[in-house]
């Protein structure tokens, strides 16, 4: 029985995590799925410069490269960049019958290992059956899957679960005389598809990872906290303020702390670093949601943090006193949503004092925190340059 093998090139990061977790679920996935060549090899790869690569073309002559040098049949790269056509997301495409590559980030805030599975077997089958020239099969121009076949419905249904909330359409790529017939699946509508690759952008950044690297940030504002509840008058204004103010303090402070990460490590992406304003719009959206959900986090962590301190060092009696009437459990809460609100802001100022380059690695995903230090070694090439001309004018002018 021949052997088709499948190589995957996978980008550093949560790819290769996910490439790992199905690697062995494709091979009898695709054993099953198709009958006459029942006999696949995976062969998985992790690529660096999958993971850096700017362009969809880089990226796709390198899978060609890679498909050549280990004498793969097909191969398919699994990327975190984000790829658009005409505006719209890219889900995956092929590439002259023998390469596709998927876009991780096009799947959302759920880029499960058995969605990326499921679409990873259907573009193996794109690959296999186009190149095999099968008549007998036809894929459905709306959605993904084998036209009139049991197994093909059954798989459309499957990816059909994946974008519940929009269509994902097959579109034939014009042919020219260098390239073969490749095909295209993208998302519609366009506002779905961008929320979707926003939400898987941000994914990729693992944004429940920052926050334990912070040590500054959470010692500060624990210690801030623990030492502002020794004033009764924070006690008083928790039982004076309503719930709609304890709400604007704490997305007053929650916005504070992720703007001055933001700006205090230079992670806000400028115009000229970019060829496509699109792409750059997307990357600086990705790394708000991040913060966003990384600083969410780091305050329910504090409030729990909180709320036990507040039982344990505010006396019942003396809180009874202050607040001039019998002590419930929601005084407790309040008092602790207070704390961890102003403590907070005093976390933001410990965000400061982390180290830049720290900062950008847990921040950041791979293929943004590569770019972000390409990006600084150009700027201090052109800040080196421009130093040396100022010095070879100051030594004409003192001769």
């Amino acid at each position: 029985m021949q052997t088709s093998t499948l190589g995957i090139v996978a980008a550093p990061g949560l790819t290769t995590a996910i490439s790992e977790k199905i690697e062995d679920n494709i091979k009898a996935t695709l054993n099953k799925e198709i009958a006459d060549s029942a006999n696949w090899k995976i062969d998985l790869k992790v690529d660096h410069l999958t993971g850096a690569a700017e362009e969809v073309n880089e990226i796709m002559d390198r899978a060609f490269e890679l498909r050549s040098t280990h004498d793969w049949d097909y191969v398919i790269s699994l990327t975190d960049l984000p790829i658009f056509d005409q505006g719209f997301v890219v889900l995956a495409d092929t590439h002259k019958n023998e390469a596709a590559q998927i876009s991780l980030p096009a799947f959302g805030i759920m880029p499960t290992a058995r969605n990326v599975k499921n679409t990873m077997v259907h573009m193996a089958k794109e690959l296999y059956y186009t190149t095999n020239n099968s008549a007998d099969v036809q894929f459905l121009k709306k959605g993904i899957g084998i036209k009139e076949s049991n197994k093909g419905k059954n798989f459309y249904k499957l990816m059909n679960k994946v974008f519940k909330f929009s269509t994902l359409e097959r579109k034939v790529m014009p042919e020219d005389s260098s390239t073969k017939k490749s095909i295209r699946f993208i998302i519609r509508p366009k506002s779905i598809g961008r929320l979707k690759l926003i939400n898987g952008m941000t994914m990729s950044n693992r944004p429940w990872s920052i926050m334990p690297n912070f040590k500054k940030v959470i010692g500060l504002a624990f210690a801030t906290g623990s030492y502002m509840l020794i004033f009764n008058t924070l006690w008083q204004l928790s039982g004076l303020y309503n719930y709609s103010r304890f709400v604007i303090l704490m997305s007053v402070a929650m916005i504070a702390m992720v703007t001055w990460i933001i700006f205090a490590h230079n992670l806000w992406e400028k115009k000229r670093h970019y060829k496509s304003n699109k792409l750059r719009l997307m990357y600086n959206a990705a790394t708000v949601m991040t913060l966003s959900v990384s600083v969410f986090t780091f305050y329910i962590s504090m409030f729990i943090l909180f709320s036990f301190a507040v039982i344990v060092f505010v006396p019942g009696d003396v809180f009874k006193e202050v607040l001039e009437h019998e002590v419930r459990f929601i005084d407790y809460a309040k008092l602790a949503w207070l704390v961890t609100s102003a403590a907070t802001v005093a976390g933001a100022i410990g965000a400061g004092l982390e180290n830049e380059e720290a900062v950008r690695q847990v921040t950041y995903g791979y293929r943004q925190y590569v770019r972000s230090k390409k990006v600084q070694e150009e700027e201090k090439e052109k800040q080196e340059k421009k130093e040396g001309k100022t010095t070879e004018k100051t030594d004409d002018t003192s001769e």
